[in-house]
């Protein structure tokens, strides 16, 4: 997101989806461009974990943009510890909240 005022924005106003591993808040974008971005808390876990939860994330929500009607400014923030997270838990908490925002176009051929 372009600025710290954007950020507050998502946070205040935004609509929010909750799945196992992380919760999205996201407006509709004011600029006509999609923007994420990841947020993991320092009490899930170690810097280690924290970059490995945003490697994880940002393709998979990058390569939905081509299929996302309308453009959405999200933030999506871990919730995990890093205990019990895995990367197919993060996979399959992605999938839900691409079939909850309706971006699943193409997503059947991928796998």
């Amino acid at each position: 997101m372009p600025n710290q005022p954007a950020y507050r924005q998502v946070a205040v106003h935004g609509k929010f989806i909750r799945t196992p591993s992380f919760t999205m808040r996201w407006i509709e974008s004011p600029d006509g461009f999609c923007r994420f971005c990841f947020l993991a808390k320092k009490k899930n876990g170690n810097a280690v974990y924290r970059n490995k939860c945003r490697r994880l994330l940002r393709p998979l929500f990058f390569e939905r943009v081509p299929h996302i009607a309308k453009p959405v400014w999200a933030m999506i923030i871990v919730s995990d510890n890093s205990e019990v997270m895995s990367s197919e838990r993060m996979r399959e908490s992605a999938l839900k909240v691409f079939k909850k925002m309706e971006w699943t176009d193409g997503l059947d051929a991928q796998g």
